[in-house]
């Protein structure tokens, strides 16, 4: 029996290494040696090797997690900043075809929980590789990744209590590790190479926070990892746009505003949360206008419509919501509707209730669960503010002492991020409470005194929701309406 594992770890090794020699030979071609003890160096050559345009920009490494680009020149509104040849960055394609471990996947029907597995798989299998071909990509590559929150040990977990970014991150752990023990199970070459799993979750971070969505040819949109291009930084008034040109085929970037000589270059990566950006590239920010707060609603069991409630929306009993910067915005209105649904105590609006909705096909409370009466709207008022509260109450600390650790230097750089990400979220949370204390401070008024009153309310949306939805009610309950 021991002789016969011996023969098949032999032959194992002996194939992976046939495999191994017949891809060296198919891209020996292509392969030169670059030995500048600069690695910043060898990239920028070997770019040049392959006929990429990089002659506008110059790299400039403030720290290991702190990259950036400069215009070398002065650049004009529309030209191209940089432009990377199809040979020298990093395609579907080319990963699927050019790593033996993706080719034993596809072999074996093994479907990855992301496409981006195949990204990591290949970059693995090059890593490995003293002589390869994408040595020069790789090696400048951040060694240190320990900023994002994949990588947090459970005290620094603690930091994002109360963050609906702590479960994301949980998840996210969990799914590297399903992926990666799967991979080990149903692809042997995979373990027969020692892939350990910091290895894997390392690669699998760096290739989130590397790849270009790019569209080439109408509708087909491919996730692109493309040298040098990934030193360029976020911001939300970036100056640049990137995409691929079929008659050049390659990658490249544009200028949409004239860039001075010595300029920092940025991109926007999206219109994204700071949950979004702190999980895919490990960094928050206070200034983002696309800052969000996700919460639960959820039934209360004891509530004696409970059945009836859950019947109707086909089993669900807690919703997911999220409230933006704006309190004017869709998404308050959608979480306000909830928790009204939630605080339907007569029978009588419930089946009012039912009555709107029966030409739906599915009931959504966030979206059909309209104003009742001021009795429900202030129960639904003081049931949100009290959710709130307590959402509140979960973090662990406060927005003073948050100010007070981003004004001290001596706080870490990735402690900043977590502070600037829980920061905004009960900044969120906050304003969004003081919406319902001033609804609950005018509801009880009568529809003359709230008339009077929202002709001078600084309130926007307080005012627009108090005039459609408050009033009518108030003069319908005094009987004048």
């Amino acid at each position: 029996m021991l002789l016969q594992i011996c023969v098949l770890a032999i032959a194992l090794s002996l194939s992976l290494a046939q495999e191994d020699s017949e891809y060296e030979l198919k891209t020996k071609s292509k392969r030169q040696t670059y030995d500048d003890p600069d690695p910043y160096r060898n990239l920028i050559q070997w770019l040049k090797d392959g006929k990429a345009e990089v002659s506008k920009v110059q790299i400039e490494v403030k720290s290991e997690g702190y990259r950036t680009l400069r215009a070398s020149q002065f650049i004009r509104q529309g030209e191209w900043v940089l432009f990377i040849p199809r040979t020298h960055y990093l395609s579907l394609e080319e990963v699927k075809k050019s790593c033996l471990i993706n080719r034993k996947m596809i072999q074996l029907n093994y479907i990855p929980n992301n496409i981006q597995t195949y990204f990591v798989n290949h970059l693995l299998q090059e890593n490995r590789r003293q002589n390869s071909f994408w040595k020069p990509y790789i090696d400048v590559l951040p060694k240190d990744v320990s900023g994002f929150p994949t990588y947090f040990d459970a005290e620094q977990d603690a930091l994002l209590k109360g963050s609906p970014t702590l479960f994301t991150v949980m998840n996210q752990r969990k799914i590297f590790r399903e992926e990666y023990d799967n991979l080990k199970e149903a692809v042997k070459e995979f373990q027969r190479y020692g892939y350990t799993y910091n290895d894997f979750i390392k690669f699998r971070i760096l290739t989130i926070s590397r790849s270009f969505p790019v569209y080439i040819g109408e509708n087909e949109q491919q996730q692109l990892l493309v040298p040098l291009a990934d030193f360029v930084n976020h911001d939300n008034n970036g100056f640049l746009q990137y995409g691929y040109s079929p008659d050049a085929d390659g990658f490249f970037m544009q200028a949409v505003r004239n860039i001075q000589k010595g300029e920092e270059l940025f991109y926007n990566y999206g219109q994204w949360s700071n949950k979004y950006f702190f999980m895919n590239y490990g960094f928050a920010s206070l200034t983002n206008p696309m800052n969000q707060f996700d919460f639960d609603v959820c039934l209360d069991r004891n509530d004696r419509l409970f059945n009836l409630k859950v019947d109707l929306t086909g089993g669900n009993i807690c919703w997911g919501n999220r409230l933006v910067n704006e309190t004017d915005h869709d998404t308050f209105r959608q979480a306000l509707a909830t928790v009204r649904f939630a605080q339907i105590s007569k029978l009588d609006d419930f089946l009012q209730l039912e009555e709107d909705v029966e030409n739906y096909n599915q009931f959504w409370p966030g979206w059909h669960t309209t104003p009742k009466t001021i009795a429900l709207e202030k129960a639904t008022f003081k049931a949100f503010k009290e959710l709130l509260v307590s959402e509140l109450a979960n973090f662990a600390s406060s927005i003073e002492d948050d100010q007070r650790r981003l004004n001290d230097p001596s706080t870490p750089e990735f402690r900043r991020h977590i502070i600037m990400l829980t920061m905004r979220e009960k900044q969120i949370i906050k304003k969004n409470i003081e919406v319902c204390d001033m609804m609950l401070s005018v509801i009880d008024k009568t529809s003359e005194q709230l008339k009077d009153l929202m002709r001078y309310y600084n309130y926007r949306e307080i005012a627009r929701f108090v005039n459609s939805e408050i009033i009518p009610m108030k003069l319908e309950e005094e009987g004048l309406a």
